[in-house]
């Protein structure tokens, strides 16, 4: 809620918050305000890097603070209608806070609710990259970041091509935003060719002639459709899967052992994955869009 409404004004914040929109291409930096006081941070954090909560008090407020889950994680003292307030988390994942004011008669003042994401590492592009429908930039970046720590280390223990696969998940999924991954847990389109479907979701719109729908896989979490389709996929460990691409993999882990240069030894991995019957789009394109969000989002190293 504003604290007072002036047609100028409102005018002013629409047309600094479209400059905004338009130039961000990292987090977001919110503001949050109420009749008391107002609050600004950026809503993703890197662990350990330290987060800053600016305030801006409106009424005689002596004091801020946050909260989370009833803990207190801060506090500062107003000076001339100015807090600040900087925090470490400990940990990744959703961190849901509560922003609230002392005032000068012991009373509390409104309170003011906003989430922060804690992310292992945050993912920096290199240059400003295009938003899509399916996700904006700073989405893209988030989901990056929080997939990154858990391929890194998978992909690390079996010897497997960690950028391309990132960029693979971030693609399919439209960076964590397609409907088979917030509903299924499913970032790869990987299908279920089960007959009951007991562990798969149905999602109608790619539906074949005569068919109600096409039916995907169904995972409990990320991490176990991550480990599924590098071992299964990929690796082809058990031998369940229709397609076996693992001679993909081992070409790519032969070459890497002889020592070619691991850009190539990549654009050669994906060339054999869609040489396998991978992807329907054509090589060159499904090649041009791996190698750009891994030159985007600087996983080149990993």
């Amino acid at each position: 809620m504003l604290k007072r409404f002036n047609p100028f004004y409102c005018l002013i914040v629409a047309f600094v918050f479209l400059l905004a929109s338009c130039s961000r291409n990292s987090v977001v930096k919110y503001s949050y305000e109420n009749n008391d006081f107002s609050v600004d941070f950026k809503d993703v954090v890197a662990l350990n890097d330290t987060a800053q909560f600016r305030f801006e008090t409106f009424e005689k407020i002596n004091q801020v603070m946050i909260l989370s889950e009833g803990n207190v994680l801060g506090t500062a003292k107003v000076v001339n209608n100015k807090a600040n307030i900087k925090l470490k988390f400990p940990s990744v994942g959703e961190r849901k806070l509560v922003f609230v004011g002392q005032k000068d008669d012991n009373k509390q003042s409104k309170k003011i609710k906003g989430v922060i994401m804690v992310v292992a590492k945050l993912i920096t592009p290199k240059a400003k990259v295009k938003a899509t429908a399916k996700a904006k930039v700073s989405d893209a970046q988030i989901f990056i970041s929080q997939i990154t720590p858990y391929i890194v280390e998978r992909c690390k223990k079996n010897n497997l091509p960690t950028s391309v696969v990132i960029a693979m998940a971030a693609l399919e999924s439209g960076y964590g935003k397609s409907e088979l991954a917030n509903n299924a847990n499913n970032f790869f389109g990987l299908k279920d060719w089960s007959k009951d479907h007991a562990q798969a979701y149905q999602y109608t719109k790619q539906a074949y002639p005569g068919e109600v729908g096409n039916w995907y896989k169904k995972f409990n979490s990320r991490e176990e459709c991550f480990d599924f389709f590098m071992e299964e996929l990929l690796m082809h460990k058990t031998g369940k899967w229709r397609n076996d691409y693992s001679p993909a993999v081992k070409a790519f882990q032969e070459n890497i052992n002889q020592g070619m240069d691991k850009s190539l030894a990549i654009e050669k991995f994906v060339e054999k994955l869609l040489d396998l019957g991978y992807s329907t789009l054509p090589k060159d394109q499904y090649i041009a869009r791996i190698k750009r969000v891994i030159t985007n989002y600087n996983l080149e190293d990993l």
